[in-house]
């Protein structure tokens, strides 16, 4: 999580002008951090008989730049190329693939830091007292 006084300090830093960029105010806080660019989208919709929970497509990575009004990530992937033999199959996970993405489509961003991912960030409407009563009462 950025800090509360790094955060403040950038904003300040980059009203000045009011030139950057949201792409560019986003590299300037979590340049070199790795995160997920939620865009709106769902990778899965997994639907039983009454229930459908739909997972959010995310991209993940490190941030290494932004021009204009573009974010550029090394991004993350998973290599899912079968091994020799058909049974097995060797997932791993790889980095190095660069993601160039319009600030235009992003919906959400947020650090991968250990304290939560957007999957979790998503609630019911319901849930936002509860975490309300919670932040009032200063648990996390």
């Amino acid at each position: 999580m950025i800090p509360r006084e790094e955060l403040t300090s950038v904003v300040a830093e980059l009203n000045v002008d009011r030139e950057a960029t949201v792409a560019e105010f986003l590299c300037k806080l979590f340049k070199g951090k790795f995160i997920e660019v939620y865009l709106g989208d769902a990778y899965e919709e997994v639907s039983t008989e009454q229930i459908s929970t739909t997972y959010p497509a995310v991209f993940s990575g490190k941030v290494i730049g932004a021009y204009r009004e573009c974010l550029i990530m090394e991004g993350s992937y998973i290599d899912r190329r079968p091994l020799q033999t058909k049974i097995e199959k060797n997932i791993t996970y790889k980095s190095g693939k660069q993601i160039f993405i319009s600030e235009r489509a992003i919906k959400g961003l947020c650090e991968v830091d250990g304290s939560g991912v957007v999957d979790d960030i998503f609630i019911r409407s319901r849930e936002a007292v509860e975490l309300k009563d919670l932040a009032i009462m200063g648990t996390k």
